[in-house]
């Protein structure tokens, strides 16, 4: 009773966020798993850099009727209970009832801080849910040895690779805990072919295992190395830290005084989530959802007893609520200058959609130069060209070439541009080919929009 309790606080703690204004990954997701629900091939017409495991969930979604920005946040709500309650049973698996609910009251509380986004459905927050299953699955394979349960724990451990790459921190948990257990050999075998089960699935359903492979493997392996010097990304990561604090700090606090009380399976999870956290690369706040449970696993070990743990937790608690607490009534527009204070497109992407939506037909294409993924979701327009992100068209090769043929052949009903032209493009080419081609029709909160000219 007390867990499902702590699970309903954390959809209340995320319930005032569920208006605000949808994400570029989250409308970009929503936007290619609608495309894909229509007959396009993912990772040939319809392009994307992510296993098809995230795009089955915003396809599910949409298909069940979450196509809101609330209804998209609702789903993300619903996992979220699911990740409590799985939390709570890790711990109390591995360490009695009380520290299941310490675990379960962290998760609930620190985990649904709105600076590390947590309302929003991300990949991490859907990853987080199913290697937390391969975590409490592997549990119970340590104390009951039935083979079956690798099977499951490695089963969810793949799944959880199939959602977001950088969550490698289920298989190398166990992967590591079976070495040190020094386990049978069969065992091994039997959870690295689990693991591999729902890749290989992934790949044979793709219908193209080459384009599969380069946009889920090889542009993760180019883009990571391109362009971005160790320099940018320590700034990236400092830049993050802030952010992360006020979600994640006070329970940092007790997992550091917890280290050394807590299994060797928490503690190997969370350092297997860090690293998890350091291959995405660059940064983002909601990166930081992959460490919440492993980092409330061990902070639930704190070297105290009772009613003192029982404090501390709650201490934690309401240290990051205090940080979120001010945002809880705040405006749309409020919570979105203080969650994403660089994305200034989200404050009037819906505005530009209506305005996308007003001014073209559904069968119209257009294109946002250089990115907003959330906008072609927004204004239910096709997009021109198939790469949607702003980092696509930086590292993809022929992508910026494709924009400006795109420009000279006016094959888009509007452009809308969110960046400079030269901010991918310093050559000033794709800019000469849009003032060429296209002039202004509008301008939308400063966004301005073009349509082609005769």
């Amino acid at each position: 009773m007390a867990t499902a309790a702590l699970a309903l606080l954390g959809v209340a703690l995320r319930s005032p966020f569920f208006d605000a204004p949808l994400t570029a990954d989250e409308g970009g997701y929503a936007e290619i798993a609608r495309l894909w629900s229509h007959g396009q091939r993912l990772y040939q017409g319809d392009w994307v850099d992510r296993p098809q495991g995230l795009i089955l969930v915003f396809r599910g979604a949409l298909g069940l009727g979450f196509t809101s920005a609330g209804g998209l946040r609702a789903v993300a709500a619903g996992l979220a209970v699911l990740l409590v309650l799985l939390a709570a049973l890790l711990g109390e698996r591995t360490g009695g009832r009380a520290r299941g609910l310490v675990v379960a009251a962290l998760v609930a509380t620190a985990g649904a801080s709105p600076f590390i986004e947590s309302f929003t459905l991300s990949g991490e927050l859907v990853a987080s849910v199913v290697a937390t299953a391969a975590i409490l699955t592997f549990a119970r394979y340590v104390s009951t040895g039935g083979s079956r349960w690798l099977v499951f724990s490695g089963i969810c451990a793949g799944s959880a690779w199939m959602v977001k790459q950088s969550a490698v921190d289920a298989a190398l948990t166990v992967g590591v805990c079976l070495a040190f257990r020094r386990c049978k050999l069969s065992h091994f075998v039997i959870f690295i072919a689990s693991v591999a089960a729902p890749i290989v699935t992934g790949v044979l359903l793709s219908g193209d295992p080459g384009a599969w492979y380069g946009a889920v493997v090889g542009y993760g392996l180019h883009a990571s190395g391109s362009g971005v010097t160790l320099l940018e990304r320590w700034t990236l990561f400092r830049r993050s830290l802030g952010a992360a604090a006020k979600a994640l700090g006070p329970v940092a606090v007790l997992a550091a005084l917890g280290w050394w009380r807590s299994p060797a399976l928490a503690r190997v999870w969370l350092a297997a989530a860090a690293v998890g956290v350091l291959l995405g690369g660059g940064f983002h706040a909601h990166y930081y959802l992959q460490l919440v449970v492993p980092l409330s696993f061990v902070a639930a070990f704190v070297p105290l007893s009772g009613w003192s743990r029982a404090a501390s937790a709650a201490a934690a608690a309401a240290a990051t609520l205090a940080f979120a607490a001010p945002l809880w009534n705040a405006t749309d527009l409020a919570q979105a200058r203080a969650i994403w204070p660089t994305d200034t497109h989200l404050r009037s992407d819906s505005a530009v959609a209506d305005f996308i939506r007003r001014h073209t037909r559904p069968s119209q294409r257009i294109y946002v130069l250089w990115a907003a993924a959330d906008l072609y979701y927004l204004a239910d327009r096709r997009p021109a060209l198939p790469y949607l992100w702003f980092r696509n068209v930086q590292t993809i090769h022929g992508a910026i070439a494709a924009v400006r043929q795109l420009l000279d052949r006016r094959a888009a009903a509007l452009v809308v541009v969110e960046q400079a032209p030269s901010s991918a493009d310093p050559s000033g080419v794709a800019a000469a080919a849009l003032l060429r081609n296209f002039h202004i029709d509008a301008r939308v909160d400063g966004v301005a929009i073009y349509g082609p000219k005769r």
